[in-house]
């Protein structure tokens, strides 16, 4: 069985914003994959609500952005909402908690593989108001852009991301078993 984790999405005041729980899929040295089920409470800082889909989020230390790949119930791709983020030291397999803080800006992938960015008005409030944001400010839209040409190509972090997944009760498998069956040995 795989290991529950804490998820929390934070602000750049220190509010928390997002928190949920999903499964440590530990199948990469280099990040971390969070699993996170449908009929998982999402709790919001405006209300809770149910996820009606599947999800696979993925982490990168010292990274600008976090993935969420989303997935109907059958294991087809709905598409991924990227996060950019401050940069996190520290992200592992192992730990009870991840935790990131958003900046706002968002990179979106639709089903049908269109991308589009969003939120830069919320951004650009947010680096009038916070030295942190106003510092990453040409970062963050570097890597924005650099997130979205990717998203078009599917490469990068994208390529890691399955577009269909052969199953959907990651939860309770091995973690053995998660990662040969994301990432089966190629032939």
């Amino acid at each position: 069985m795989l290991q529950e984790a804490d998820v929390y999405k934070m602000l750049v005041n220190g509010e928390q914003w997002g928190m949920w729980r999903g499964y440590q899929c530990p199948i990469s040295e280099q990040y971390v994959t969070i699993w996170t089920p449908i009929g998982t409470p999402m709790y919001w800082k405006p209300g809770t609500w149910i996820r009606d889909k599947h999800c696979l989020s993925y982490f990168w230390a010292n990274a600008w952005y976090t993935i969420h790949a989303s997935y109907f119930a059958d294991g087809r791709l709905a598409g991924c909402y990227c996060d950019l983020v401050l940069p996190t030291e520290t992200y592992s397999s192992e730990a009870r908690k991840l935790s990131y803080i958003d900046l706002y800006l968002d990179v979106v992938v639709r089903e049908d593989r269109s991308v589009y960015t969003k939120d830069q008005q919320v951004f650009e409030w947010a680096a009038l108001r916070y030295a942190a944001v106003r510092k990453a400010r040409d970062q963050v839209y570097a890597e924005m852009n650099r997130l979205e040409a990717q998203a078009r190509q599917w490469t990068g972090p994208f390529a890691l991301i399955p577009t269909r997944l052969p199953r959907t009760d990651w939860e309770q498998r091995s973690p053995a078993e998660v990662g040969s069956l994301l990432f089966p040995p190629a032939s």
